[in-house]
């Protein structure tokens, strides 16, 4: 220590004027010098606790964006471990018949062009979410059709769809989720399409999964009751991306 503490520049003592600015360096570092003699080698500060108590900013941060459920509307453990094991199975199924499916060229579903989002909004839930859609967009319709109810996700359709397909899909379910809030065929269509996504997800999946979720979390955490019909379907997609995709920080743990 003592070598360490060794005087590298020498400096005179002759600290000059201390009531004026130094006029060179030198001085400069005397004064720098006779500051440091003068400071205790320990500064303890004496605080009112009080003070800072009351003063205090309580910040609390989740990270992954996600609400957790209000009192009673999250399922219990068992419930998302039996929904994702059920989950499995069915995945299975599909991969098997989807061999069979694509082996033939017979009975192949006309499905619109995988970027076309209007007539994919059309074909999953109907002319009226369309017209609604582009309406809350800000984006002028010219269907005048009503009638189109759109169509059940049956496995004739997703098996046929390529996976780039299915995360395009996915994608554009999302986005009218947010928008549009879930309706029952949308929940039967995320289901399905989930069903069909292949793992190991890439990044652009996985990103997406979690965007489901939060999203999922943020209109459940607006639900007035318990018996509303569009908590089961909330709860099951949460619990899929979560228990099944692995994205176990966003899990019901109550």
């Amino acid at each position: 220590m003592d070598n360490l503490m060794i005087q590298l520049l020498p400096v005179s003592k002759d600290s000059g004027d201390l009531s004026q600015p130094p006029t060179s360096a030198e001085e400069y570092l005397r004064r720098v010098r006779l500051e440091a003699q003068a400071c205790p080698d320990i500064a303890v500060a004496n605080l009112e606790p009080g003070l800072l108590t009351n003063k205090q900013t309580n910040v609390v941060s989740n990270l992954s964006g996600f609400i957790p459920a209000p009192r009673g509307f999250s399922p219990s453990v068992q419930w998302q471990l039996k929904e994702a094991s059920n989950f499995a199975v069915l995945r299975q199924k599909i991969n098997q018949e989807r061999e069979k499916l694509l082996n033939t060229t017979e009975n192949q579903p006309a499905l619109p062009q995988p970027n076309d989002e209007s007539k994919w909004c059309k074909l999953c839930l109907g002319n009226k979410a369309e017209q609604l859609l582009k309406a809350k967009r800000g984006v002028s319709s010219t269907t005048t059709d009503t009638d189109m109810q759109g169509v059940l996700p049956l496995f004739s359709i997703v098996a046929a769809m390529k996976q780039s397909t299915v995360i395009k899909i996915l994608e554009f379910h999302i986005g009218w989720l947010q928008t549009l809030g879930l309706g029952p065929k949308q929940g039967q269509w995320l289901y399905a399409l989930l069903a069909c996504l292949q793992k190991p997800l890439d990044p652009d999946a996985h990103s997406m999964l979690r965007t489901l979720a939060r999203q999922c979390a943020a209109l459940r955490a607006s639900l007035e009751t318990i018996d509303d019909d569009r908590l089961p379907a909330l709860n099951l997609l949460i619990t899929l991306v979560a228990r099944y995709f692995d994205q176990t920080d966003l899990a019901d743990d109550r």
